[in-house]
C-alpha cells in the first residue's frame, strides 16, 4: 500500500511538472508556492518517505537570496508587524502533523492581504522540522529543545528544510537578460561546465530554469545540461546560473541559452529569453 501511494503520487509530480524533492525523511510538492492577483490560498503535500512514523513542526523563517551565487542568507533585516515580509500577513494550517510512514498530509497556505500593499513581491521561507523517533518510542518522548542537526542517542533525529512562499502583487513584471557564459572543467570528471550571467529588472521575480544547447556545424540541436533551480527573485539583480555537462568540450557551432519561467505545471511554463553564442574554434 505504502509503495503504491509513493508510486502515484510521484508518477503525479511528474506529470504536472512539479518538483518535488524527496529529503531523507520527507517528500514536499510543490517545492515552492506562488500566489498572484486574487489567490488567497494554496496547499502543499507531504508524504513521510521514511520507514517510521515522522512529526514534523513548521514556523516561518526569513531568508534572503545571495547576489551572484544564488544561495540564500538568514535576513537580519526582518521586524515583526513590518508588512515587507510575507510571514507579518501569511498563516499556515496545521502548525504540526504527525505521518506514518508513506501516508500524505496537506498544509495550508492563506495570505490575509493588507489594505492598500504596494505592487511587489513578498516573500518568506517556511521550515519544516522533521523530529524522528525511534521504533517503540510513544508521542511525545521526543525532547522539543534539541537543535537543528544534533542527535539524542535513543531520542530523536532532528533535520530542518524550507521552501520560498511567494505572493505577488500588480501586473507581473520582470525582464530577464542573458550575460556571456564561461566555460570551466570539473577537477573530478574533467568534464565541462558552463557559467552563465543572468539578471533581472522589474518589480517581480521569478521560478526560473536554464536549458543548455549545442549545434554543431552542419549538425543537429542536442541538448547538453539544464538547471531546474534558476531562481531570480525580487532581493537580486545578478547571479551566476551553473549547468553541468557530460562533455569534455564543444565543437564548433552555436551554443544556445534558454531561461523558462518554470511555475505551476507545465501547460504554465514559458521561455522568458534565449540567447545565441558562437562557440568551437
Amino acid at each position: 500500500m505504502r509503495k503504491k501511494l509513493l508510486k502515484c503520487l510521484l508518477g503525479a509530480f511528474l506529470l504536472f511538472g512539479f518538483q518535488a524533492p524527496a529529503f531523507a525523511q520527507l517528500l514536499i510538492t510543490p517545492f515552492h508556492l506562488v500566489m498572484e492577483g486574487r489567490d488567497r490560498s494554496k496547499q502543499l503535500i507531504l508524504v513521510n518517505t521514511s520507514n517510521q512514523t515522522n512529526t514534523y513542526r513548521m514556523e516561518w523563517t526569513q531568508l534572503k537570496q545571495i547576489e551572484g551565487n544564488g544561495g540564500y542568507t538568514l535576513d537580519d533585516s526582518y521586524q515583526e508587524g513590518d508588512n515587507r515580509f510575507l510571514q507579518n500577513f501569511a498563516v499556515y494550517s496545521p502548525r504540526q502533523i504527525t505521518i506514518a510512514p508513506g501516508e500524505k498530509q496537506t498544509v495550508r497556505v492563506a495570505v490575509r492581504r493588507p489594505a492598500d500593499l504596494p505592487p511587489g513581491e513578498y516573500m518568506s521561507h517556511l521550515k519544516f522540522h522533521i523530529i524522528s523517533r525511534p521504533e517503540g518510542a510513544k508521542n511525545g518522548e521526543y525532547d522539543p529543545s534539541l537543535k537543528e542537526g544534533e542527535i539524542k542517542l535513543g531520542i530523536q533525529v532532528r533535520a530542518s528544510y524550507s521552501i520560498p512562499i511567494i505572493y505577488r502583487v500588480g501586473d507581473y513584471d520582470i525582464d530577464v537578460q542573458i550575460g556571456q557564459p564561461s566555460f570551466v572543467t570539473k577537477e573530478k570528471t574533467g568534464n565541462m561546465g558552463i557559467n552563465i550571467p543572468v539578471s533581472r529588472t522589474g518589480t517581480h521575480g521569478v521560478i526560473g530554469a536554464v536549458k543548455v544547447y549545442h549545434t554543431p556545424n552542419g549538425g543537429e540541436k542536442t541538448l547538453i545540461g539544464e538547471l531546474g533551480n534558476a531562481n531570480l527573485f525580487a532581493s537580486i539583480d545578478n547571479r551566476i546560473v551553473k549547468v553541468s555537462t557530460q562533455l569534455e568540450g564543444l565543437s564548433p557551432g552555436i551554443m544556445s541559452v534558454v531561461f523558462n519561467k518554470a511555475e505551476g505545471d507545465t501547460s504554465e511554463h514559458y521561455v522568458m529569453t534565449e540567447k545565441t553564442f558562437p562557440v568551437g574554434n
